[in-house]
């Protein structure tokens, strides 16, 4: 059984759509422990939260390892979808700076098959605690949205990662979303993207595009991939897609190191949590067999 490591801060979530209103558990680190408990990983989650929201980790599975780090206070998500489009989302936050350090990591690091870092705002993993992880020569894999996020008027805005060349060195693999790489970048071109974010230290970079599926550069065969989305039977709720499509994209990655594979893998493991409320809540043959269909 794989063994992942994840850490990234908890969240208390708000979500507004079609006319309904209801809140959550939420942040990357908990629809990432959904995913991966349920594809049979081995989780151990490092998370930041307050010891007032202590209650929010009973809704982890209950097969996940937890290292609670408290804080002050919890950061909180309002995430508002104003139309039937799921890529069309309005996000406002409340967002302490909850650092994770070296010093708050497990002392056998070097036993993970994978390290997730998942970060929601800029301050939430330093670059000295990727350092850190990155000498114990495990794979380190990075949902890089929180370094671009900035608050104004607390409402999340995406700037420039000025110093990203000092974070990728320590990566195996990035993803990003489009919006994300576009920002990162300056580029339009999501291949051209791909190409010139691999050169600064990731083998595969991966961009997820909404219900227009991925784009995957993998440097090591130079190529890059375009992944199908797959149609979903219903859509219920969105948030979490890209922390559920990260997860999937690595679990695979256990298995086999076709790009291609793996990203067809995380777009079904995708499609079926957005049929549902909640995070991904299925299983290995499920999946496989709903991949069997197409």
């Amino acid at each position: 059984m794989p063994k992942f490591i994840i850490i990234g801060p908890l969240t208390r979530d708000t979500i507004s759509r079609d006319g309904l209103v209801y809140h959550s558990t939420g942040g990357a680190v908990y629809y990432q422990a959904s995913v991966l408990s349920n594809l049979d990983v081995d989780v151990t989650a490092v998370i930041t939260l307050s010891r007032e929201d202590e209650e929010l980790l009973n809704a982890f599975p209950q097969n996940v390892d937890i290292i609670p780090l408290f804080f002050d206070k919890t950061m909180k998500f309002e995430n508002i979808y104003p139309n039937h489009n799921p890529n069309h989302r309005i996000q406002r936050a409340t967002v302490p700076e909850n650092p994770v350090k070296p010093e708050n990591l497990p002392d056998d690091i070097e036993s993970y098959d994978a390290v997730l870092l998942c970060p929601l705002s800029p301050s939430d993993i330093p670059i000295e605690t990727i350092e850190h992880i990155f000498h114990y020569n495990v794979p380190i894999y990075m949902g890089a949205q929180g370094y671009l996020r900035q608050l104004k008027d607390h409402r999340v805005i995406l700037k420039p990662w000025n110093n990203f060349e000092k974070f990728l060195r320590f990566v195996q693999m990035i993803f990003i979303d489009e919006v994300e790489a576009k920002v990162m970048v300056g580029s339009h071109k999501l291949d051209k993207i791909g190409n010139e974010l691999s050169t600064f230290g990731p083998q595969e970079v991966i961009i997820t595009c909404g219900d227009r599926g991925a784009v995957i550069y993998s440097s090591i065969s130079e190529h890059t991939y375009k992944i199908p989305a797959f149609t979903p039977m219903q859509t219920m709720d969105p948030t979490g897609l890209g922390d559920t499509y990260m997860a999937a994209y690595a679990r695979k990655r256990m298995e086999t190191s076709d790009p291609e594979t793996c990203g067809i893998f995380a777009s079904m493991v995708s499609t079926m949590k957005l049929e549902k409320i909640g995070a991904f809540q299925g299983n290995i043959t499920m999946v496989n067999e709903r991949l069997g269909k197409f």
